[in-house]
C-alpha cells in the first residue's frame, strides 16, 4: 500500500501579481516524505504546481498555476492507504478545497489527511479553521511538526483510541490540538528533494528569495520564532518555541545537496534563523572551514537584534551569505507596542551599515493598516524608510495587514469571501484603496531616496533584470510578473 502526498496548485490574484503567487518549494512536505521513506513506507508525490508551473487556468478572480487534479490518472490512486494534502499557504486555500472535493467524489473510501505548514508566515493555523475541512469530509488534520505524527497516524489509521492520544491530531470525533514538536531536529532525514520536479522550479527563473543561480534549494536550519507579534500566525503554530539544528547537521545537508544535486545556492526559509548568535557564528565558521563554494540567503527574514555585533556580519559574508531580510514593521514605537514587537532602531542602523560595507544585500519589511494605526504612525514609517534607504538598505517590502487564521488580530476583520483573499494586498478591505496609495508613496520615497544617494547601485541592480540574476526580490518581482503574464496569455490562446 502507498501513501499519496499532494502539493496544491499556486493561486495568484488576477489584479495583483506583484504580491501574490509566492513560490515556495514545499520543504515541510519534503521532510514528511523523507521520514516516510526512512520508515520504509512506500510513497507517491503528486506536485500539482511543480508538475507544470507554467500551465494556467482561471477561477473567478484568480489565476491558478499547475495541473488540475482531475487530469491526474486514476491509476495513481490504486492501492492507496491514505492521501495527504499539503495546506502550504493560505492564498492557495481555494485550490486545496477543490482537491478535497474531487477526492471525496472519486476516492471517497480513501482517508484524507490535511497537513499544516507551520514554518511560513504566509501559511495558516488549521486548528482555527478545522470545521471547513471536516465538513468537506476530511478524516484528519495534522498540526505542528508533522514528521513523526504523520507516520504514527499512517500505521494506526483505524485505531481511533490510539490516535486520540497523539498531540497534533484532529478529526470530526476528537480534537487534540496540542502541538506536536520534534525534539531532535538533527535526527530527521534530509528533505526528499529527489522526489520533486526540481527542474520545473528552476526553469521559472524566480523563487521566494532573490535567485542568482540556475539551481537552488530551500533549507530550514531552525523552526519557530520566540516573538509574539500580534499579526503573525507563527506564535499560534509554534507556541513561540524556537528549535534549532546543530551547525554540523546543517552543513552536512548543504554538503549532501552540493555533491548530489550540484546546488550552489541555498535559501534559508527559517522564520528567525539568527536567534542564537553563538550558533550563527559556529555555522558561519564551519562553512568557512569547509569552503564549499556556495552562496546562501536569509529570505524569510530575521530579527536584526539577534545579529549581535559587527563580527557576526563579517562572518556571515565570509561564509557565503549575501542577502538578509529584516522586519522593522513600523517607524512608530507606539504602534510597535500594539503589534507587540520591539525593534532597536539604533542597532539596526549599525548592522545595516556593516552589511552594506560587506556587500550583503538587505531588505526591510514594513506593515501598514494595523488596527488603530494613525497618520502620525504612517509618517514615522515614511521617515524610517527614508533614513534606512539613505544609509544603504537595498530594498523594502510593504505589506497591508491581513488577518491570517491563528493570528491574534484574525477576529478583528470581516469582509473577505474566502481565505484565499487573505493576501498582502487585501482588496476586500474597505480602506484598501487609501492604504494602497500610502504603500505606493512609501515605495516612491524609497526609490527616489535610493536614486539620490546610491545611483550607481540603482543602475547595477537594474541590469540584473536583463541578466536574470537577482540580488534582491525587488529586482526579481517584475521579471516574475512578466513571466506570469506570459503564462496567462498562452493559456488564452
Amino acid at each position: 500500500m502507498t501513501a499519496i502526498f499532494i502539493n496544491p496548485q499556486l493561486v495568484v490574484q488576477k489584479n495583483d501579481k506583484f504580491t501574490t503567487g509566492i513560490v515556495y518549494m514545499p520543504i515541510t512536505l519534503a521532510y514528511v516524505i523523507s521520514n516516510f521513506k526512512k520508515k520504509n513506507i512506500k510513497t507517491k508525490l503528486i506536485d500539482l504546481y511543480g508538475k507544470n508551473p507554467t500551465k494556467c487556468f482561471e477561477e473567478n478572480n484568480y489565476l491558478i498555476f499547475g495541473e488540475k487534479i482531475e487530469e491526474i490518472e486514476n491509476d495513481v490512486f490504486k492501492n492507496v492507504s491514505c492521501i495527504f494534502i499539503n495546506a502550504n499557504q493560505v492564498g492557495n486555500h481555494i485550490s486545496i478545497l477543490k482537491i478535497i472535493k474531487f477526492l471525496k467524489i472519486k476516492h471517497k473510501e480513501t482517508p484524507i489527511i490535511i497537513l499544516e505548514n507551520s514554518q511560513a508566515v504566509t501559511a495558516y493555523s488549521l486548528s482555527e479553521i478545522k470545521d471547513e475541512f471536516l465538513k468537506l469530509g476530511c478524516d484528519f488534520i495534522l498540526i505542528g511538526d508533522l514528521e513523526n505524527i504523520s507516520v504514527e497516524l499512517y500505521k494506526n489509521i483505524k485505531k481511533i483510541d490510539h490516535l486520540k492520544t497523539l498531540d497534533g491530531v484532529i478529526s470530526k470525533n476528537f480534537c487534540n490540538n496540542k502541538i506536536n514538536f520534534v525534539n531532535d531536529l538533527d535526527n530527521l532525514p534530509f528533505p526528499a528533494w529527489e522526489d520533486f520536479p526540481l527542474e520545473n522550479y528552476w526553469k521559472l527563473g524566480y523563487s521566494h528569495g532573490p535567485l542568482s543561480s540556475k539551481k537552488y534549494l530551500p533549507i530550514l536550519s531552525s523552526r519557530g520564532c520566540p516573538y509574539p507579534c500580534n499579526f503573525c500566525v507563527i506564535p499560534q503554530t509554534n507556541e513561540r518555541k524556537w528549535r534549532s539544528r546543530s551547525p554540523d547537521n546543517v552543513v552536512k545537508e548543504i554538503e549532501y545537496f552540493r555533491e548530489n544535486l550540484d546546488i550552489d545556492e541555498f535559501h534559508f526559509e527559517d522564520l528567525n534563523p539568527t536567534v542564537n548568535d553563538k550558533r550563527t557564528k559556529e555555522l558561519c565558521n564551519l562553512l568557512i572551514e569547509k569552503n564549499l563554494k556556495i552562496s546562501w540567503k536569509m529570505v524569510a527574514g530575521t530579527k536584526v537584534e539577534s545579529i549581535k555585533d559587527l563580527e557576526t556580519v563579517r562572518l556571515l559574508k565570509k561564509s557565503g551569505c549575501n542577502y538578509i531580510s529584516i522586519s522593522p514593521e513600523s517607524g512608530s514605537k507606539d504602534l510597535m507596542k500594539e503589534i507587540n514587537k520591539p525593534f532597536n532602531y539604533e542597532h539596526a542602523i549599525k548592522i545595516i551599515k556593516e552589511m552594506k560595507k560587506n556587500k550583503i544585500f538587505s531588505q526591510a519589511c514594513f506593515v501598514i493598516g494595523y488596527p488603530g494605526e494613525k497618520k502620525i504612525d504612517l509618517k514615522k514609517t515614511k521617515n524610517m524608510i527614508f533614513n534606512l534607504t539613505k544609509i544603504g538598505i537595498d530594498e523594502i517590502a510593504i505589506f497591508i495587514i491581513t488577518p491570517v487564521p491563528g493570528s491574534k488580530i484574525y477576529e478583528n476583520f470581516e469582509g473577505f469571501e474566502t481565505l484565499s483573499n487573505l493576501t498582502f494586498s487585501p482588496i476586500w478591505r474597505n480602506d484598501y484603496k487609501s492604504l494602497n496609495r500610502i504603500r505606493l508613496q512609501m515605495y516612491s520615497i524609497f526609490l527616489i531616496t535610493k536614486f539620490i544617494f546610491h545611483p550607481i547601485r540603482v543602475f547595477k541592480q537594474a541590469l540584473n533584470f536583463f541578466n536574470k540574476s537577482f540580488n534582491t526580490k525587488m529586482e526579481m518581482v517584475p521579471y516574475k510578473v512578466l513571466k506570469l503574464k506570459s503564462f496567462e496569455n498562452n493559456a488564452k490562446k
